[in-house]
């Protein structure tokens, strides 16, 4: 679990550099932003060391909520400082939206690992004959 967490720290802290700079995110209309939150939810699947797939979800689940709304709650803290209104409630689903986004990457890290998995054991057993 220290690895999640570890990974949740990097994500937040990746997310907060790149929105003091909002100019980056003009190439693409701003779809490389999800980029972050996909590559964190596939590395909190890949660094488990599990073998079953439903034994990564708690993990992904609680990893994934967790970074979203420390994130969110982060740029709240910079909203309201900044001396503007803040909408809790669009906050909110931003942070269920990434989220969501977090989970996603976890799924497609689920499928690698899963097909790792398996080439692994068919080279086991490719050995044995």
């Amino acid at each position: 679990m220290k690895k999640i967490y570890l990974i949740s720290v990097i994500t937040v802290i990746f997310g907060f550099l790149l929105t003091l700079k909002p100019d980056w995110f003009t190439f693409f209309w701003g779809w490389q932003l999800l980029l972050l939150p996909t590559t964190a939810g596939m590395l909190m699947v890949l660094t488990q060391d599990e073998k079953r797939s439903y034994l990564f979800l708690p993990k992904l689940i609680i990893g994934s909520i967790m970074t979203s709304f420390v994130f969110m709650a982060i740029w709240l803290i910079i909203v309201y400082n900044s001396g503007e209104k803040i909408y809790i409630p669009q906050a909110l689903y931003t942070a269920l939206f990434f989220a969501a986004i977090i989970i996603f990457g976890g799924l497609v890290g689920i499928v690698i690992r899963g097909i790792n998995l398996l080439l692994k054991n068919h080279a086991k057993n490719k050995q044995k004959i």
